[in-house]
C-alpha cells in the first residue's frame, strides 16, 4: 500500500540551516549535514531541502569543524549531502532551467522543487515533466489567507501576490504535469500554531496528485491534522524537527497513535550508523599538515592596510558578523539575539508561570515512566546557574533532583568550594565523576591541534555523562540551564522551548568530534573515552530522555539570580574577575573557559568573552554600547595568565601554542600587517569598523 508521508524540510541559506517565521524571520541553527545524518539514522520517509539563501555565497563560516565541504555553492552544498543522505530527496531553490533540473539530479536528488519559475514561464512545469517525468516535478505553492478569508498563492519568496487562488494553481500545476504538489502556509510558517487544514483542504479538493502540506506545527500531534482533517498525502515540518530529541520517531509514533498508518518506526540505520565514520589516515594527514603549517615562517608579503577584511556588528549589542556561534542581522542591521531579547522581555509573568507549570506537568509524567526515587537529573557545575537550577527545582518546585558533576580537573578555588558546598545546602544526592587526569591531559592536547579547542572533552563530557547517568538510573528528565545559542545569538524563538539532544551535542559542543575520533590517538582506546560516549537511540527512545532548558520555562536574568544565590545560599564570588572579561562569576569551574579556551575563539574570529557578556548586558540594560565597546578593546585581546597553568599541564611551549593556534586564524577576520595579526575594531557609534587593532 502507498503510506501517508511525514517529511522534514530543510531550508538553507548561504550554507547554514535556518528556521523560518511567516517567510520574513530567518535563524541559523546549524549544520546542514549532520541534521542529514540524523534523518537517516532515523529512516526518514523523505526529505526536502530549499535553498532561499544567496547564490554563491554558501559558507559555513567555521573552520574549526569537522564535517566541511569545498566551495561557495547550493551545488557544493549537495554534494555533502546527498553522501550522508539514504532517504528520498527533494531539493529546491532557484530553479529556473533545464539544465538546474538536470544538475540536481545528477548531484543526487530525487526530485526537484519548483516555485517562482513556474509562474514565471507557463511552459516551464511542462517542458520538465516531459524530459524528466512528472515523479520528478514537484511545484511548491506559497498561498497566505487575505482579509476577507480568501487565500492567493504569492511568488519572489513569498513577496508578490500573483492574483491566483491556490486551488486553481494547484489545478494549473496538475494538468502541466508536475507529479506532486509541496503547499505552504505564509501565515503559518514558524508559529507553532498547527496546520491551516482549510487551506489545505482547498487544495487536495482541487487535484489527484499528491499534497504535501507544510506550515505552522508545533507539537507531535499537529502531524495528524494535515492527514486526517486537510486531507493531504503528507505532512511536512521545518522547525520542530530541530528542537528535540528523536523529534522524528516520536511525531510519527504520536501520528500512528492518532490513527494514521504510517510506515512504521524504526531506530538505526543500516546505512549510517549514528557515531560518525572517520578515516584514520585522513585524519592524521589533516593533523600532521596542521603541525607542518605552524611550523612554517609567516609570509613576509604582508598586506595593505585597504584590504584588511571587512567585520560588521550588530547595531543594537556589539557581536560581530562572523561569530563562533549561528547568528543573522534584520534588515536594520540588529542581530536576532537583540530580536529574540525583546521577545524575552515581552512574556508576560502569566506566560511565564504557565510555562513552570508546563514544566512541572513534564516532569511529573516523566516519573511516572521511572521507578527511581528521583524525579529528575539536574547536570551541575558548582556555579551560579547550578545553584539557581537546584534551588527552583527544589526549594520552589519541591522535587527532589539527582545532582551530576562533570569534573575536568580545571575549577578556580572558589568554584571548588562552590561545589564541595551543593549537597550540603539543597541536601540532595551528587554524584562527581573526574576523569583520569592522563587521560583529559591527552584531550586537552589533542583537541588543542586538531580544533584549535583544548576544552573538547569538558563541553562534551558536561554534555554526555549526565545523560548516562540518567539512562543508568532510568531517570527521564534531565534539567539544564540557560538554551546559550538562544541568549547569545536568538538561535530559536521563544516558543520553540528548544531541548539537549545528540545532534546538538555533537555539531554544536563538540564541533562534529565525536569519542570515536580520538580513539588510536595519543594511546587512548575506546575504555578510555567510556565518559564520553553518550546512550544509544534505544535507549533514549525507551526511557524517554528529554533534556530541557530551564531558561525556557522560568524568566532567566544571571545578574539577577545570582544576587538571590549569594544572599539565599552564601553562594562564594572570587573579589577579582577573570583577565579576559569584567565579570567574578563566569565558569569557575573551569580557569580556562574564559582564559586560554577564551582566547582561542578571540584568534579565531576576533572577539571574546568579554563581547559575550557585554551584548547581555547591553540587552537587559546594564551596559550602553559605548561602555560595552571599551570595555570589548580592555579585555578581548588579552592573552591570559592561565595560560602557563595550561602548557605546563600538557607539556607545550608557548611558542608552540601560538604557532599552532596562528593557523586557526580566520582569513575573513584577520590580516598580516607588518609581520602584525591585526582585524578591524568596533566603532563605538555604528555597526561597522574603522581602525585597526593588532
Amino acid at each position: 500500500m502507498i503510506y501517508p508521508r511525514l517529511i522534514p524540510v530543510l531550508l538553507l541559506k548561504n550554507g547554514l540551516l535556518v528556521r523560518s517565521q511567516n517567510f520574513a524571520t530567518h535563524q541559523f541553527i546549524g549544520n546542514p549535514m549532520s541534521t542529514i545524518e540524523r534523518y537517516s539514522q532515523w529512516n526518514v520517509d523523505e526529505i526536502i531541502v530549499l535553498d532561499i539563501g544567496d547564490p554563491d555565497g554558501h559558507d559555513l563560516r567555521r573552520d574549526d569543524l569537522q564535517q566541511q565541504y569545498a566551495g561557495r555553492s547550493f551545488l557544493d552544498v549537495l554534494s555533502e549531502i546527498t553522501k550522508v543522505c539514504f532517504m528520498p530527496l527533494a531539493v529546491g531553490g532557484r530553479i529556473r532551467s533545464l539544465d538546474d533540473f538536470a544538475v540536481r539530479l545528477r548531484a543526487g536528488a530525487d526530485k526537484c522543487v519548483v516555485n517562482t519559475q513556474a509562474i514565471i514561464d507557463s511552459k516551464f512545469v511542462t517542458d520538465a515533466a516531459q524530459m524528466f517525468g512528472s515523479q520528478c516535478i514537484v511545484v511548491s505553492i506559497d498561498a497566505k489567507r487575505l482579509e476577507d478569508g480568501h487565500y492567493e498563492v504569492y511568488s519572489h519568496d513569498a513577496k508578490l501576490p500573483t492574483g491566483m487562488t491556490p486551488a486553481e494553481w494547484a489545478g494549473q500545476c496538475e494538468r502541466a504535469g508536475c507529479g506532486e504538489i509541496f503547499l505552504n502556509s505564509i501565515d503559518r510558517d514558524g508559529t507553532g500554531e498547527g496546520y491551516d487544514c482549510e487551506l489545505i483542504r482547498d487544495v487536495t479538493a482541487a487535484v489527484n496528485i499528491p499534497v504535501i502540506a507544510c506550515g505552522g506545527v508545533g507539537r507531535y500531534e499537529d502531524f495528524a491534522s494535515a492527514i486526517k482533517d486537510g486531507g493531504a498525502n503528507a505532512a511536512a515540518a521545518a522547525n520542530i524537527f530541530h528542537f528535540f530529541e528523536l523529534s522524528y520517531p516520536l511525531a510519527k509514533e504520536e501520528a500512528i497513535r492518532s490513527g494514521i498508518e504510517l510506515r512504521p518506526n524504526r531506530l538505526g540505520s543500516r546505512w549510517i550508523q549514528r557515531e560518525p565514520v572517520y578515516c584514520h589516515e585522513d585524519e592524521s594527514n589533516r593533523i600532521e599538515s596542521r603541525l607542518r603549517e605552524s611550523e612554517t615562517p609567516l609570509p613576509s608579503d604582508n598586506c595593505d592596510p585597504q584590504s584588511i577584511p571587512d567585520v560588521t556588528w550588530c547595531r543594537r549589542c556589539t557581536y560581530p558578523s562572523l561569530s563562533a556561534v549561528p547568528i543573522e542581522f534584520d534588515g536594520n542591521g540588529v542581530c536576532m539575539g537583540c530580536r529574540m531579547a525583546e521577545k524575552r522581555d515581552a512574556i508576560s509573568p502569566d506566560i511565564w508561570a504557565s510555562r513552570r507549570h508546563e514544566l512541572c506537568k513534564i516532569i511529573e509524567l516523566g516519573r511516572l515512566r521511572s521507578n527511581s526515587k528521583y524525579d529528575c537529573v539536574i547536570p551541575v557545575s558548582g556555579g551560579k546557574d547550578s545553584y539557581f537550577q537546584v534551588h527552583i527545582k527544589k526549594q520552589e518546585l519541591g522535587f527532589n533532583p539527582l545532582l551530576v558533576t562533570y569534573h575536568g580537573n580545571n575549577y578556580t578555588p572558589t568554584g571548588w568550594r562552590n561545589l564541595a558546598r551543593m549537597q550540603q545546602v539543597f541536601d540532595v544526592d551528587h554524584i562527581v565523576v573526574r576523569p583520569p587526569i592522563e587521560t583529559l591531559i591527552k584531550l586537552n592536547r589533542l583537541g588543542f591541534i586538531v580544533m584549535g579547542d583544548m576544552n573538547w572533552h569538558a563541553h562534551m563530557g558536561i554534555t554526555t555523562f549526565p545523560v548516562r547517568v540518567a539512562a543508568e538510573y532510568q531517570i527521564p528528565i534531565l534539567i539544564w540551564g540557560e538554551h546559550g545559542y538562544t541568549d547569545l545569538s536568538g538561535q530559536f524563538s521563544m516558543n520553540d522551548l528548544p531541548e539537549m539532544s545528540y545532534r546538538d551535542r555533537l555539531e554544536h559542543f563538540g564541533r562534529g568530534y565525536e569519542w570515536n575520533y580520538f580513539v588510536g590517538r595519543e594511546g587512548l582506546t575506546s575504555e578510555d573515552l567510556t565518559y564520553w560516549k553518550y546512550p544509544d537511540d534505544t535507549t533514549l527512545m525507551e526511557i524517554g530522555i528529554r533534556g530541557l532548558y530551564l531558561g525556557n520555562y522560568v524568566n532567566w536574568d544571571a545578574n539577577k539570580h545570582t544576587q538571590r544565590m549569594i544572599d539565599l545560599y552564601g553562594f562564594d564570588v572570587p573579589e577579582t574577575p577573570f583577565d579576559r572579561t569584567y565579570r567574578h562569576v563566569s565558569n569557575l569551574d573551569d580557569m580556562h573557559e574564559n582564559g586560554v579556551h577564551d582566547y582561542l575563539k578571540f584568534i579565531k574570529f576576533g572577539y571574546g568573552r568579554c563581547t559575550d557578556h557585554c551584548c547581555k548586558d547591553i540587552r537587559s540594560g546594564r551596559l550602553t554600547r559605548n561602555e560595552a565597546v571599551e570595555l570589548i578593546r580592555q579585555y578581548d585581546p588579552i592573552k591570559p595568565r592561565d595560560l602557563a597553568r595550561w602548557l605546563a599541564y600538557v607539556g607545550m611551549s608557548e611558542d608552540e601554542f601560538d604557532h599552532i593556534a596562528d593557523t586557526f586564524r580566520d582569513p575573513r577576520v584577520w590580516a598580516l600587517l607588518q609581520d602584525r595579526w591585526v582585524r578591524r575594531e568596533i566603532n563605538a557609534s555604528s555597526g561597522t569598523a574603522h581602525s585597526i587593532d593588532g
